[in-house]
């Protein structure tokens, strides 16, 4: 069975992290994803690694499995050509470069629906395309330094100034499929193409709904994992039915705090919540997590033990869904990504293939899709318009 995607496909002059998500979920989708790049390639190929590894990092791998790579030159005219003939063959062009790039190329959108009257031209920018911000540059550290998202991490873990992990290229790269998807749908039915803009800010703000709920009704969502014998296991606790309060009493060995006049109702525990936190971390404190999780997977309650990465790696339960698959890659061996995690009964989503070396499937796109011969294509290599 093919993907949803099937037959669809998608140019994606993306790059770094927060389009090459994007394009990543359409790839497992089933879309037929051609990624261009030009000159030494997409620069996050070797972000965040040692001055002397040329081989592709790990984050570059797993964003850009199941698509096809070449290399194009889109200053050159013959450049431009060939991607407005590859542009006519497909169905979405995916770009984030800062506002008006694609423009000065004259491979913007007004310009690119005049080759292909339905296209869907999807760009993310950092700040979007008008406001004050609109031309200043932006990553997801930015974007969650302006949107509130740092410093909520760093109060909560009342450490200013910290660096806390973030999402902000994966929220705007997943909002950025999301409007891709509703755009091919709207064609469907009606036949006409249009351009979806996402702005990485306003992307973040969505996703946070919590840190927004803290600002305006005063009250923090939740509160830290509690401290037990070898880590820290994590519990809901607000808003606990009496029915919930009582299994977690009675299982960690204290059932007289169901009947706890301080506690007793749900709306006892609301009233002195900060005393409820302090009972559960007192009754936690000496049992390891894993004899917390045994006792307390299996009474209905919303709790868990804080994993280290390795340690989610190994969990049984991903291990039984097979929520990881290995990919031979052919500079970095075997690496270990996430699978499709959206998971679809008639049309699964699946990862067919690592991510392409810079220029891998040349002669794929450029003989098999737009017919180029093969002296062309070495004319073309020869004069650097393609890799």
């Amino acid at each position: 069975m093919s993907g949803p995607l099937s037959g669809v496909r998608v140019v994606d002059l993306t790059h770094v992290l927060n389009g090459p998500f994007c394009t990543l979920l359409l790839a497992q989708l089933g879309a037929e994803v051609v990624k261009i790049e030009h000159g030494s390639g997409d620069r996050f190929r070797h972000s965040w690694l040692p001055a002397d590894v040329t081989r592709d990092g790990y984050e570059f791998i797993a964003v850009n499995s199941n698509k096809k790579g070449i290399l194009l030159d889109l200053k050159d005219p013959r450049g431009k050509q060939l991607l407005h003939r590859l542009v006519a063959k497909s169905d979405v062009v995916v770009e984030n470069f800062a506002t008006g790039v694609m423009e000065r190329l004259g491979l913007g959108y007004d310009a690119l629906r005049q080759i292909k009257p339905d296209l869907i031209y999807a760009c993310s920018r950092g700040y979007g395309e008008n406001g004050p911000y609109k031309d200043v540059r932006a990553n997801a550290g930015t974007i969650q330094a302006i949107t509130g998202w740092t410093d909520a991490q760093a109060r909560q873990a009342g450490k200013p100034g910290i660096l806390g992990p973030g999402n902000g290229d994966e929220h705007a790269g997943v909002s950025l499929c999301v409007g891709i998807l509703s755009a091919l749908f709207h064609r469907e039915r009606s036949g006409r193409g249009q351009k979806v803009e996402v702005s990485m800010q306003e992307a973040n703000l969505g996703f946070m709904a919590a840190i927004l709920h803290t600002h305006f009704e005063g009250r923090q969502v939740s509160c830290p994992p509690k401290a037990c014998a070898d880590g820290y296991f994590y519990f809901h606790v607000p808003d606990m039915t009496d029915g919930l309060w009582r299994s977690l009493t009675s299982g960690l060995g204290r059932p007289e705090l169901a009947d706890d006049p301080r506690f007793s109702t749900e709306q006892d525990r609301r009233k002195n919540y900060h005393l409820v936190e302090d009972a559960v971390a007192e009754m936690v404190k000496d049992k390891t997590r894993a004899e917390l999780w045994d006792v307390l997977s299996t009474r209905g309650l919303s709790s868990a033990p804080v994993l280290s990465v390795a340690e989610c790696l190994e969990d049984r339960h991903l291990k039984e869904r097979n929520a990881f698959v290995e990919l031979d890659h052919p500079e970095a061996g075997r690496v270990k990504v996430p699978a499709p995690w959206i998971r679809l009964s008639e049309t699964p989503a699946a990862i067919t293939s690592p991510a392409p070396l810079k220029g891998q499937h040349t002669q794929e796109v450029f003989g098999g899709i737009l017919g180029l011969d093969d002296d062309e294509i070495r004319a073309l290599q020869q004069e650097r318009v393609i890799g």
